[in-house]
């Protein structure tokens, strides 16, 4: 009886530690950790958390340097093209024409733009996401009492979810 109790158990645990690794995998499929280099040097260079630049570039473009929304932003971060070429000119970054879905600018360019959003609604993320995906106008009548757009709502929660998530392997 012993024999068959450790045969049972020990298909048991090898059945839980596959379950597992299957987890595992799906969510690093779910959520990737491309370009982890260009997130951290960008992040960092702009005092962003590693983990919200993840989160927001998931949501944004689920890392793919060629995104490109229906309103015509692009890159992995989504910028509309003037704002990236807002960015790019105050980063002194040369041709950029040539470089919004360069991983590395489209990184810097909305790290930038978002630490600057967070800087004007006073270190308030929740109110620099809003703005990131609303404009900065929407996002003040939204924290004035306007009802938010449900696609705003539905993205803060998705950054939210993702911060959860990588916050798991930060």
């Amino acid at each position: 009886m012993k024999g068959k109790a450790l045969r049972i158990f020990t298909a048991f645990a090898a059945g839980v530690a596959l379950l597992a690794v299957i987890s595992a995998v799906a969510v690093c499929i779910i959520f990737p950790n491309k370009y982890a280099s260009e997130v951290n040097a960008a992040a960092d260079e702009f005092g962003l958390d590693r983990t919200l630049v993840r989160s927001v570039v998931w949501a944004e473009s689920k890392f793919d340097p060629n995104a490109t929304s229906k309103k015509g932003a692009k890159g992995l971060m989504q910028l509309m093209p003037e704002t990236y070429m807002a960015c790019a000119v105050a980063l002194y970054i040369e041709n950029p024409e040539s470089k919004m879905c360069d991983p590395a600018v489209s990184l810097r360019c909305g790290c930038y733009y978002l630490s600057l959003l967070i800087d004007k609604f006073d270190g308030n993320e929740r109110a620099a996401l809003m703005a990131y995906n609303a404009g900065e106008q929407n996002a003040k009548r939204f924290l004035a009492g306007e009802k938010m757009f449900a696609e705003t709502a539905r993205y803060l929660d998705s950054i939210a979810f993702a911060k959860k998530v990588y916050g798991l392997f930060a």
